[in-house]
């Protein structure tokens, strides 16, 4: 998702930086949130945060190794992934073992993005300034500021959902099932085909829910610290605004059961929502192109996902759902990367991730000044459900005006049919 905040009042600054590889460039306007003085309180506040990211890092890392040893070691004696596997068929559970297939790569490629990234880090050879290559100081500052730009926001994040306390969509649903199924259209069984529709029926509310996220701008706020990573790795699934889920649990329980799907699919099929909706995080350094194949005219692939992460014009509001491309292909916003607009992630105000406040609250701090600046009660009101971007005096700068401008000039990267995907190789 990538939107850029109309309201360009004293507390904005406009920043003009290259946007895409396609020759196309977009005015990225950046947000001061926070005051540039370095009080001696804000310099203990850095230090205090990079200190808490040091130890959640080396604790999760740490822990996520050896457990991950212990896993493989014990795959290799006999039980680990070859019990997990061949347990669930035997008694003919076998979600399971595609659930142990995915849960096994998550955690696979979550540690290989991580030691690439060290690795390269470490033969880096730093910054050149006048000519000459850094110190080894300043080559260690180097590093560890790529690091922390990729890494610190997804684990300070992670970190605080531990610490917030979660309802989730089945909890809702088994709360409220006994007083609301007699609304439902239809009474659904467990046959194949009920299946397939619960499938359906979960993946549309996936939609209908990340779809209002990205088009009204109080929803945005809850969602958007998931979109502000400027990389993307397995981790950027750890990022959650806490106060998202409650909303979200509560959209999704009752357009599911106003559909018929029970309980008991529900819980089975948000478990392959969860670990697939992780493993198409994957970034580059675990898949060049992540289309996985013929999968992706299946699925949704991390090749999707990347697309719908990317701040570029051309990928704005576009591939909501998480585990089927049909929805995103009947309401029109499947799109699939293109080799011409290389993905650029994150958001357009350009946050200091590093910065924790910045980063996680930084769109709620955003919506608040632009409230205070904006005249009447009535556009106050319009500014917090209209979509981001929209101002008073024009829409101009929405994602969907821009995406618009951008298709109208570029009318070759647009949408593709479904047959023009299968063609396209690129798609």
């Amino acid at each position: 998702m990538c939107l850029i905040h109309g309201r360009q009042s004293g507390l904005l600054y406009v920043d003009s930086t290259e946007q895409s590889q396609a020759s196309v460039t977009l005015s990225d306007v950046t947000y001061s949130i926070l005051p540039r003085e370095r009080s001696r309180y804000r310099r203990f506040a850095r230090y205090l945060e990079i200190a808490i990211f040091l130890g959640t890092f080396a604790y999760l890392f740490y822990g996520n190794v050896a457990g991950f040893a212990e896993y493989a070691w014990a795959t290799i004696t006999g039980k680990g992934f070859i019990e997990d596997f061949k347990t669930p068929i035997a008694a003919k559970e076998y979600y399971k073992s595609v659930l142990a297939v995915i849960w096994s790569l998550v955690s696979f490629f979550t540690l290989w993005e991580i030691v690439l990234l060290i690795v390269r880090l470490t033969r880096d050879g730093g910054p050149v300034v006048g000519g000459r290559t850094a110190g080894s100081a300043a080559r260690v500052r180097h590093a560890f500021t790529e690091f922390a730009q990729r890494y610190q926001p997804t684990f300070l994040a992670g970190l605080l959902l531990e610490f917030v306390p979660k309802f989730i969509v089945i909890d809702i649903f088994w709360i409220l099932w006994p007083h609301f199924k007699h609304f439902a259209l239809f009474e659904t069984n467990f046959e194949w085909y009920s299946w397939v529709y619960a499938v359906l029926a979960w993946d549309l509310s996936t939609w209908v829910w990340h779809f209002g996220a990205h088009r009204v701008r109080l929803l945005w706020c809850l969602h958007a610290p998931h979109h502000t990573p400027q990389e993307l790795n397995m981790t950027a699934a750890w990022v959650h605004f806490f106060a998202e889920g409650y909303y979200t649990a509560v959209l999704q329980v009752a357009l599911l059961m106003f559909l018929g799907v029970r309980p008991e699919m529900l819980l089975i099929i948000m478990s392959f929502e969860v670990s697939w909706g992780t493993f198409i995080h994957a970034g580059e350094r675990s898949f060049k192109h992540g289309r996985l194949g013929f999968l992706r005219y299946v699925v949704i692939t991390p090749s999707h996902h990347r697309a719908h992460h990317a701040k570029n014009p051309l990928y704005m509001d576009t591939n909501f759902c998480t585990l089927l491309p049909f929805w995103d292909w009947i309401f029109g916003t499947l799109q699939p990367l293109r080799n011409e607009v290389k993905p650029v992630y994150g958001i357009t105000r350009s946050p200091d991730v590093t910065r924790f406040l910045d980063f996680y609250f930084g769109e709620c701090l955003s919506l608040i000044r632009d409230l205070k600046l904006t005249p009447g009660l009535k556009n106050k009101v319009l500014l917090m459900i209209k979509p981001p971007g929209w101002a008073p005096d024009s829409d101009a700068m929405t994602a969907r005006v821009v995406r618009q401008t951008f298709l109208s000039e570029n009318p070759q990267l647009g949408l593709l049919t479904p047959r023009a995907m299968f063609r396209h190789p690129t798609a």
